[in-house]
């Protein structure tokens, strides 16, 4: 397999037009992404790929979403690299679809790019607007399908991160289904999945699957506090490369700040009631019937 290298950042946080940065950070998310953009570029990472996996702007608008969409169309002329994006569970759906794809809003935003060796998967978690993830059966008949047809080895990209041994105490916010997106997967076909959300980075492995979540761009969170959780301003992105004798992943850490700017208290950190995302995607469903 030929080399094929891919920077991913994650949780960018990006302030909406009128809104103060998100969970009390101290230096603009919109500094922090820039930085990182300015180090790929001067220390030569040379990507073929740069993806953001979700949570691109903190509650925004339309408005945001497509001051974003030409930021990072300067980006990939600067870095000569393609930009992918996916959503998480802070950006809104309507106005991602409004503002930066300019297209009528749809109920998921998932898709596949595929490469000479490699097909990527990129995949919607989102769970309308609650922080939980979930995948409707519909993305993972398409999954199954489109890794069943294809000789390709794969990987995917989503936003919140697969239950693993690391994560024990994140089960209230991750993945709520992974146990249907495991059967979904066509055994041997998928060799990693790439993740966020959970704002620290992690890796273990799952029915043979690598799985690695890279830490934010926006600020880091130390969960090592199952019930407590503390925030602080820090900036992160990964470079993952593919090659025939594996995958590797390397973190480049820009800023960790020491001084706590949120805490979070987290009485249960078991799964959620299925009622919970049950009643979540019966909204977003009549939603999109109103449209």
């Amino acid at each position: 397999m030929a080399a094929y290298k891919i920077v991913q950042i994650t949780d960018t946080h990006l302030t909406a037009d009128g809104d103060k940065p998100a969970n009390h950070q101290r230096v603009d998310p919109a500094k922090k992404l820039a930085d990182v953009f300015d180090d790929i570029h001067d220390t030569e990472v040379n990507p073929d790929l740069i993806v953001i996996s979700g949570d691109l702007v903190h509650n925004g608008h339309p408005k945001d979403y497509r001051h974003f969409q030409k930021y990072l169309a300067k980006e990939e002329k600067r870095q000569n690299a393609r930009i992918q994006v996916i959503l998480g569970n802070h950006d809104r759906t309507k106005a991602f679809y409004k503002g930066f794809l300019k297209d009528d809003p749809k109920a998921r935003y998932f898709y596949k790019v595929p490469t000479d060796i490699w097909d990527l998967y990129f995949l919607d978690t989102k769970c309308g607007d609650i922080e939980q993830g979930y995948i409707d059966a519909d993305q993972l008949e398409w999954l199954q399908t489109s890794l069943s047809e294809s000789s390709k080895p794969a990987v995917i990209f989503m936003h919140h991160p697969l239950a693993g041994p690391t994560l024990e105490h994140m089960h209230y916010s991750i993945l709520q289904n992974g146990d249907e997106l495991l059967k979904a997967i066509p055994e041997g076909k998928v060799k990693a999945i790439f993740a966020g959300h959970i704002h620290f980075a992690a890796s273990y492995q799952v029915d043979g699957i690598l799985n690695v979540v890279s830490d934010s761009t926006a600020y880091h969170i130390d969960c090592s506090n199952h019930h407590h959780h503390f925030a602080n301003d820090a900036t992160a992105y990964s470079v993952i490369n593919l090659d025939e004798k594996g995958i590797g992943v390397e973190q480049r850490r820009l800023r960790f700040g020491r001084k706590t700017i949120k805490t979070f208290d987290i009485p249960d950190t078991g799964f959620v009631d299925h009622k919970i995302i049950q009643d979540e995607l019966d909204r977003v469903r009549e939603s999109l019937e109103e449209k």
